[in-house]
């Protein structure tokens, strides 16, 4: 969904700077495809690395932090002594206990360092368990594209109302292939095994749809609600835009947009999308484990035979998020920030080797775009 809301942004931001921007002088120069190509396979290199960090820790690290239960470690000291006048060589089960200590440790999760992360992924799977999974998402993009497109156009020629049909195929799109992405995510989470997509989702049911289906649905809202509202408050909340103070007042229009954006993020999105994760962990088949610690049953709290009911379904979508405490909430908080610095970085970088090149192409000069020939 929200690939069609950037889109339509990015449609109205170039319309607007086209209306208030005067047109560059465009110059004729003789720049061959074979100068061209370091352009274009260093944009394809730095396209291939933001598309692998987005997949690797946007995709796999992230669904492994979002069900990563916290461990701990019970230690015990105790503290022994013998009464010397009575028996000195009595043994250690007659001897008094001076002191006892219990102490509860918790061990730092995996989840909470980027690099232990994928250091336990290449142990598990090798170096291509970083993509692990890419298989199955392939097929459910695949599928819901097609499915999007289907009911987007069957609904646009009812109603008339494209934007609408787009919304409403989306969200529908979403809930009716809740159970490929639930293999999607069986895929990535539990330890390598032979069985091939097909065979996955054989294993799902009627009764797995049932109690992903409010989980789904209540992600996709909070994905439209965290997307579209920031867009919506963007172009028309805000202090009108006048030719005098226009960069001024779309910085301010920009930065409360980006504010509300972030904070629908933590606020609605990422709890939708820890407990759309975490009830489909939560239906991983019994033979197989996850690769980090996992509670399916949410600290025994759900009665996973008990699901074909409306409370336990009500249930499994309260506990999948109540499991979750506020120190794996904040870790999770972190490791979507480092996330962000990591795709800034590389995004800065792709700019400055982009731009560094095109310059040394001589394709831009005092401010005029340099077109190659026959182009």
């Amino acid at each position: 969904m929200h690939r069609e809301v950037l889109h339509h942004l990015a449609r109205r931001g170039y319309e607007a700077m086209s209306s208030t921007t005067e047109s560059r002088q465009t110059i004729t120069a003789d720049v061959s495809a074979l100068e061209m190509l370091p352009l274009f396979l260093t944009g394809a290199l730095f396209a291939f690395c933001l598309a692998s960090v987005r997949y690797t820790l946007g995709g796999v690290v992230a669904s492994l932090a979002m069900i990563e239960d916290r461990q701990t470690a019970v230690v015990e000291t105790r503290t022994l002594a013998v009464d010397e006048k009575e028996d000195p060589d009595a043994p250690l089960d007659k001897a008094r206990l001076i002191d006892e200590e219990v102490m509860v440790i918790n061990q730092i999760p995996l989840t909470s360092s980027i690099r232990k992360t994928l250091n336990h992924l290449t142990l598990i799977g090798g170096f291509r368990a970083r993509w692990r999974g890419l298989g199955a998402a392939l097929i459910y993009n695949l599928v819901h594209s097609l499915t999007v497109n289907f009911i987007a156009m069957s609904v646009a020629a009812f109603t008339g109302l494209p934007m609408a049909g787009r919304v409403f195929a989306n969200i529908t799109a979403n809930v009716l292939l809740s159970r490929i992405h639930m293999v999607w995510t069986h895929t990535v989470v539990s330890e390598p095994s032979s069985l091939t997509w097909s065979q996955r989702l054989a294993q799902t049911d009627r009764t797995m749809f049932r109690a992903l289906a409010l989980p789904t649905l209540v992600h996709s809202i909070a994905e439209l609600a965290t997307y579209g509202l920031p867009i919506a408050m963007f172009l028309f909340v805000g202090p009108e835009i006048t030719s005098d103070r226009e960069a001024e007042q779309l910085l301010v229009r920009g930065a409360t947009s980006f504010a509300a954006f972030v904070l629908l993020n933590v606020l609605i999105l990422l709890p939708a999308t820890v407990t759309r994760t975490r009830i489909e962990a939560s239906f991983l088949p019994e033979d197989s484990k996850t690769i980090v610690p996992f509670d399916r049953t949410f600290n025994g709290a759900v009665n996973m035979l008990a699901l074909d009911s409306r409370a336990g379904r009500k249930g499994l979508f309260i506990e999948a998020w109540r499991s979750f405490d506020m120190a794996s909430r904040i870790r999770l908080v972190k490791f979507y920030v480092k996330e962000a610095a990591i795709e800034l970085f590389f995004s800065v970088s792709a700019t400055i080797a982009i731009g560094a090149q095109v310059v040394a192409l001589g394709m831009y000069k005092d401010g005029a775009v340099v077109s190659m020939n026959g182009m």
